[in-house]
C-alpha cells in the first residue's frame, strides 16, 4: 500500500484562451475540469501503474465531492474528512501560445481542530499498512505549519516511509523530521540549502548537502533539463524524454508515484528515476490537471536517459 495525504486538495478549473489581454475582455475557447492536489495526482498516476493505494485529506461541499467523483471514476480509494465551507478552486488559464499557464489559488477554507485531528489518526492507521505515505502540497488554513513535521514521526513511528513534496516553510517543517525521500524541484532546492541553484554541480552539491541532513533520499526535478536523484551511496541524472509539453501541472506528484512505485517493488534507483521521469513526461503531454496514463507513460520509458554520476 502507497497512501497519499492532500492537505488543502483543489477543483481545477483550466481556461484555455487564443491569447490572454490584461484589463480586457477574453473570450474562453474551451474549459476543463479536474481534481487537483499533489497527493491525489500521486494516487491517481500510482493507481494507473499498479500500486494499491488510498487518498487521504480534507475535502468539503460540492468542489470536495467533485474531486471525491473522480478518483473514484477512476478506481481509486478514497478516505477524506469532510470540512466544513468549499475545497478550493484554482484557476489556469492557459495561452494558445504555449507559454506557462496564468495561476489564480485560492488559499482553501478553514479546518477545524476535530478535523485535524482525525486526519492525523486516519494517516496513523493507515501508515501501519503501508510502505510508504506520500504528503503533497500547500497547508490549509487551521492547521499548525509544523502538522507535516508531526505526521512524518508518525509515520516513522508506524513504521513505514515518509515522503514529502512541498515548498516554502511547510517543507522546512517537514524536513526537520527527516522523511525518506523529498522531491523539491531546483528552486525550492535552492531556498532549502540558501543558495541559487543555477548549474547541475550545483544541484548535485544541493542533494549532498540534504542527504547530509539525514533525508536517505532527495530527488531534484529540473524541468526540461531532467532531474538529479541521490542517497547517500548513489547518484543519478535523468534526462527526460522530447514530448510536446502541454501543461506541467502535476508531472512533479507524477515523478514522486513513478519512483515510489518501483522502490515498493524493491527495484534499484536507477530504474526507479527512469519510471519516474517517464510518467512525469506522460502528464506534461496531457491537457490542464489531467494525468499520464499508463500505456503512455511505458512508452515512454526507453526514452529517459538515466546516468550515473560520479
Amino acid at each position: 500500500m502507497i497512501a497519499t495525504v492532500t492537505l488543502n486538495p483543489a477543483f481545477d478549473k483550466t481556461v484555455y484562451v487564443d491569447s490572454l489581454l490584461p484589463h480586457d475582455a477574453n473570450r474562453i475557447v474551451k474549459i476543463e475540469l479536474d481534481a487537483g492536489g499533489k497527493g491525489i495526482n500521486a494516487s491517481r498516476v500510482l493507481k494507473e501503474l499498479g500500486s494499491e493505494t488510498v487518498a487521504l485529506g480534507l475535502v468539503g461541499g460540492s468542489t470536495g465531492s467533485f474531486i471525491e467523483h473522480v478518483l473514484q471514476n477512476e478506481g481509486v480509494p478514497t478516505d477524506f474528512v469532510r470540512i466544513a465551507g468549499h475545497t478550493r478552486t484554482n484557476i489556469a488559464i492557459q495561452d494558445a501560445d504555449g507559454s506557462p499557464p496564468t495561476m489564480l489559488n485560492e488559499p482553501g477554507p478553514p479546518a477545524s481542530k476535530e478535523a485535524i485531528r482525525k486526519l492525523k489518526e486516519k494517516v496513523k492507521e493507515v501508515a501501519s499498512g503501508s510502505y510508504a505515505v506520500i504528503f503533497g502540497g500547500s497547508i490549509v488554513p487551521g492547521a499548525d505549519k509544523d502538522i507535516y513535521h508531526e505526521l512524518i514521526h508518525a509515520v516513522d513511528a508506524a513504521g513505514a516511509l515518509a515522503v514529502l513534496d512541498a515548498d516554502g516553510a511547510p517543507l522546512i517543517e517537514g524536513c526537520a523530521a527527516i522523511p525518506f525521500m523529498i522531491k523539491p524541484n531546483i528552486d525550492e532546492a535552492g531556498r532549502l540549502v540558501g543558495a541559487k541553484l543555477t548549474s547541475e554541480a550545483e544541484v548535485v552539491k544541493a542533494t549532498r548537502v540534504l542527504c547530509d541532513r539525514g533525508v536517505r533520499l532527495v530527488v531534484i526535478s529540473m524541468g526540461k533539463n531532467g532531474a538529479i536523484a541521490a542517497t547517500a551511496d548513489e547518484c543519478w541524472r535523468a534526462l527526460p524524454p522530447k514530448v510536446e509539453v502541454v501543461s506541467t501541472i502535476g508531472s512533479g506528484d507524477s515523478m514522486v508515484a513513478g519512483i515510489i512505485h518501483i522502490l515498493s517493488e524493491g527495484g534499484p534507483l536507477d530504474r526507479a528515476l527512469r519510471l519516474g521521469s517517464a510518467a512525469g513526461a506522460a502528464t506534461a503531454m496531457t491537457n490542464g490537471a489531467e494525468i499520464g496514463k499508463r500505456d503512455n507513460i511505458l512508452k515512454l520509458l526507453d526514452d529517459v536517459v538515466v546516468q550515473r554520476l560520479a
